[in-house]
């Protein structure tokens, strides 16, 4: 992917496929997008990549690569452990979080995702809704401030905590030099779950910037246009307005794979 404004749209028979990556305020882009599509399936793969080197740039494309090629036609829990054996883990090797999905002949849908990379559906009758949690640090803590067996003491503690857990967001617990079958998240979508009108993909640098009441609303007026939505989502969250002055806008990428009618209705 290049370090400009970018849409790769593609159409197959029953999916549209489209994708757009921004810069931001980084050095390089070290997002990276890709689709697969084949008689045995289809995936998208967005893999983000920590840091800006040319190293980190290059195997986040490399992995973004491998996973939708396995993902392809041996879901997204293959494709995503195909990703994490391109980063193999040495001293200052390249690390990366990534969100990869596929969708089988007939519609059934698989996410799996390792760090802060996020996965969404949406449909008109039941709206925006996101199927990954952050794996970190900052999302650790909101979760154990969760915890109703915690005690009074506890509680004040974590609470205290808490006040920094919008910093700790940032600091990614897994990535794919990390990855395991164990460690990485992976949902399978049947039923009702997976009659969807469309998946999207983002980097943190777009559900970072943008909320999800917010995001709802672009792909409700931009739904009918995949490479229009990818767009929409990359330019609004690079142009929101952060409350820290000292931050630039990271790196932003969002893939979308829309359902065409017949598709959604053979699930």
């Amino acid at each position: 992917m290049t370090d400009t404004d970018q849409k790769t749209p593609a159409t197959e028979t029953n999916l549209a496929l489209a994708a757009a990556t921004h810069i931001g305020g980084r050095p390089a882009n070290a997002d990276a997008v890709c689709f697969v599509h084949n008689p045995l399936g289809s995936a998208a793969a967005v893999v983000d990549g920590i840091g800006s080197s040319p190293a980190v740039c290059q195997a986040a494309r490399r992995a973004a690569e491998h996973a939708t090629l396995v993902a392809s036609h041996r879901g997204a829990q293959a494709g995503i452990m195909a990703a994490a054996d391109t980063m193999p883990d040495y001293p200052g090797a390249p690390n990366a979080v990534a969100a990869v999905v596929s969708v089988e002949p007939g519609g059934r849908i698989e996410i799996a995702h390792v760090g802060d990379a996020a996965v969404w559906t949406w449909s008109r009758a039941a709206g925006l809704r996101r199927w990954t949690v952050d794996q970190t640090a900052g999302e650790h803590v909101a979760h154990m401030l969760r915890n109703p067996g915690l005690t009074t003491a506890d509680k004040a503690t974590l609470t205290r905590l808490g006040d920094v857990a919008e910093v700790l967001s940032d600091y990614v617990l897994n990535g794919l030099v990390y990855a395991t079958v164990s460690t990485v998240s992976w949902t399978p979508l049947r039923g009702d779950d997976a009659n969807v009108d469309l998946v999207l993909l983002t980097s943190d640098g777009v559900h970072k910037r943008l909320d999800h009441t917010r995001i709802a609303e672009l792909i409700q007026d931009n739904a009918a246009t995949p490479d229009g939505l990818a767009d929409v989502l990359v330019a609004a969250a690079v142009a929101a307005p952060s409350d820290d002055p000292d931050e630039v806008a990271d790196n932003a990428t969002a893939a979308v794979i829309a359902f065409g009618e017949r598709e959604r209705l053979t699930r």
